[in-house]
């Protein structure tokens, strides 16, 4: 049964531009309160557009990895809305990092990516999670996080709806983003930890955490990171930010006895929908190819 979001209040960070911006403007046509937050200064001209579909909107400029910003920030939507209904944690910043980086390029990489990406997304997560229990009414989180490590290839038989444009379809994709993306990857899983345990404490308190795994989407970041070096044909098989703002819709349109803890993957090769509800799969001896009869000295 699919539930109304009117009158909801919403929090979506990182929504000045890409695919932030289209979760934000999903989730006004649905009728929900907006609030928005971003380091960039355009964010300060999407609440006008917001507010064109009869709701209200305000923004902020603002750094989400610093703990004052955070607990303002939502202080003041829980002043002006009433409370807090829906986050989406989708904040976050990607560039490449190499092994043999020097340690001051590297100490700033780590500040950028893993402050905007996990530390952000902790920090949110926990300045809401007060002001949702206290309310009483439930509520949803949704995580941003990145399909590297939840793709066809970990573990390949959870993929079962890989189309023939996918790259992999073949053979299972290997997990992780590759050699130059080792601090965005950290930066990424940690927000499946976050997901799996907020999920599992909140859950009698009617609050659903979820987590969607993000491939490449045609988005100012995706834009940035690849520069001049994306070909036309690599650009015409990124998903769409709308599509993946529909996703969200439908997530939260699913109400309290939704899904809550899944890892739900958005990857090239796949429809950008979101796909029946996958019952939680353990790893087993068997599935890693581990004979379970053999020992292994400590």
């Amino acid at each position: 049964m699919s539930v109304s979001l009117r009158g909801r209040s919403a929090i979506v960070t990182g929504a000045a531009v890409g695919i932030g911006n289209a979760y934000a403007r999903a989730l006004a046509r649905e009728g929900c309160n907006v609030a928005v937050i971003d380091i960039r200064p355009d964010i300060a001209d999407l609440p006008k557009e917001l507010e064109k579909n009869g709701i209200k909107s305000f923004a902020v400029q603002g750094d989400v990895s610093q703990p004052q910003v955070v607990r303002k920030f939502v202080d003041q939507v829980a002043a002006q809305f009433g409370g807090v209904d829906i986050l989406i944690n989708n904040a976050g910043q990607c560039w490449v990092s190499l092994v043999d980086d020097d340690l001051d390029k590297v100490e700033k990489d780590w500040e950028g990516m893993v402050g905007t990406n996990l530390r952000g997304e902790y920090l949110m997560g926990r300045a809401v999670i007060p002001l949702m229990l206290k309310a009483g009414r439930g509520g949803e989180i949704v995580n941003i996080g990145t399909d590297h490590g939840v793709t066809c290839g970990s573990p390949n038989e959870i993929c079962t709806h890989v189309e023939s444009t996918c790259p992999w379809h073949e053979t299972p994709r290997p997990t992780g983003g590759g050699t130059v993306l080792d601090i965005y990857d950290a930066s990424k899983y940690g927000t499946y930890a976050l997901t799996f345990a907020w999920a599992k404490a909140l859950r009698p308190s009617n609050i659903r955490v979820n987590c969607i795994c993000m491939g490449a989407t045609d988005s100012h970041m995706i834009r940035g990171f690849f520069g001049e070096r994306a070909t036309p044909e690599e650009v015409a098989t990124w998903m769409t930010a709308e599509n993946s703002a529909q996703v969200v819709v439908d997530i939260l349109k699913e109400g309290p006895k939704g899904r809550t803890g899944e890892t739900i993957n958005l990857c090239i090769g796949r429809k950008t929908v979101l796909e029946p509800e996958r019952k939680p799969i353990y790893v087993t001896p068997e599935s890693v190819g581990y004979n379970a009869r053999e020992t292994v000295d400590a």
